[in-house]
């Protein structure tokens, strides 16, 4: 695989910046928000690749895709039916009469994602890479970041 138009360490930096500026202060995932997240995210992450990779007022030598996709984790929920009570998501499984039922596990937390991606380019001077934001695990929802590079020259 090509090496990134900037060094990997840059790339992450550059990326878990952006994702911290975008998503500072914000815990909870809301769907009415999620394009605005995305839109923000990529738009800045393509600036900044663009202006790291161009010199003396020359364009970039690479054209870019970034992707953005947030993935909702499993929020707790409290259910009651009839005498009993349980918090799925964490680890607070009551019984009939209150107490915690030993051993028992609620079902919650992440979500499973699996995604796969394929292209036909040179080897030599193109590539992906990808990055999870899960801010510290303090949301909601991770972000996963995918960066695609293609150099313009052959």
């Amino acid at each position: 695989m090509a090496n990134p138009p900037i060094s990997r360490e840059e790339l992450e930096k550059l990326t878990e910046e952006v994702c911290y500026s975008v998503y500072s202060g914000v815990q909870k995932y809301e769907h009415d928000k999620t394009l605005q997240w995305n839109t923000s995210v990529i738009n800045t992450v393509l600036s900044r690749l663009i202006s790291h990779t161009s010199k003396d007022d020359k364009p970039s030598p690479y054209k870019f895709v970034v992707t953005s996709t947030i993935v909702q984790n499993i929020v707790p929920v409290k259910t009651q039916s009839a005498g009993t009570s349980t918090t799925i998501g964490t680890e607070d499984v009551a019984g009939p009469d209150g107490s915690n039922v030993a051993g028992a596990k609620a079902s919650g937390g992440k979500r499973g994602m699996h995604s796969a991606s394929g292209a036909y380019w040179n080897k030599e001077k193109d590539g992906s890479w990808s990055y999870k934001f899960d801010g510290e695990g303090m949301r909601e929802f991770d972000v996963v970041i995918t960066v695609i590079w293609v150099a313009t020259s052959p």
